[in-house]
Formats: structure tokens, C-alpha cells, sequence
């Protein structure tokens, strides 16, 4: 039992930094996004625009670490509220968290690389 809550002491303050690191991510990244798409006039938002800037490397690298930022951002904060619930079941919750996120990552990237 020891070892199990030294385990889960040392793991929340990690989620929590991560917690921080991620919402300083989304903060550029959704900076930047609102920026390109909103200051500089229609031409960025139109279909051709949004393709060309999708084939380019630098571009999808940004959109893989955005998609990466709002998931866990999301689901962690998601996953905070339903332990400050008082969910006792935190290892079937985890492992749903990291079933989740990794789908949606997957489906993200999948999206990106297939528009």
C-alpha cells in the first residue's frame, strides 16, 4: 500500500505540470492559429490556402503538437474533475484517459496527413 500511494503522490504533481505546460502550448499555438486565420484577411481561411499550408512540414508539426496540447489539456483537466468526484476506480480511469488520447491523437494526425 505504500508503494501505491508514494506512486500515485509522485504521478498527480507530473499530471499537473503537464497540466501547465500544455495550457502554455495552447496558448502560442492558439495565438498563432487566430493570428494566421483572423488578422490577416479571408485569403488564409479560404480551402486552397488551408491545403497549401497542410502540405507544408513546418505546418503540420505545428497542428500535430496542437492536437497533442488540447488533448491532453482537455482530458486531464477532464480526468481531474471526475477524481475530485471521488472516483475510486483511478487505475481503470488512467487507462481510459491513455485509451482516449491516444485514439484521438491518432485520429488527428490521420486526419491531417489525409486532407
Amino acid at each position: 500500500m505504500a508503494s501505491t500511494q508514494s506512486l500515485k503522490e509522485t504521478m498527480e504533481p507530473v499530471a499537473w505540470m503537464f497540466q501547465l505546460i500544455t495550457a502554455l502550448f495552447m496558448v502560442f499555438f492558439l495565438g498563432v492559429h487566430l493570428i494566421l486565420m483572423h488578422a490577416y484577411g479571408l485569403n488564409n481561411i479560404l480551402i486552397q490556402a488551408i491545403l497549401n499550408r497542410l502540405h507544408n512540414p513546418w505546418w503540420k508539426a505545428f497542428y500535430i503538437a496542437f492536437v497533442i496540447s488540447i488533448t491532453y489539456h482537455g482530458l486531464n483537466g477532464l480526468r481531474g474533475v471526475i477524481l475530485d468526484l471521488g472516483v475510486k476506480k483511478v487505475k481503470a480511469l488512467n487507462a481510459a484517459f491513455w485509451v482516449v488520447a491516444i485514439i484521438t491523437i491518432i485520429y488527428g494526425v490521420w486526419l491531417l496527413f489525409n486532407i
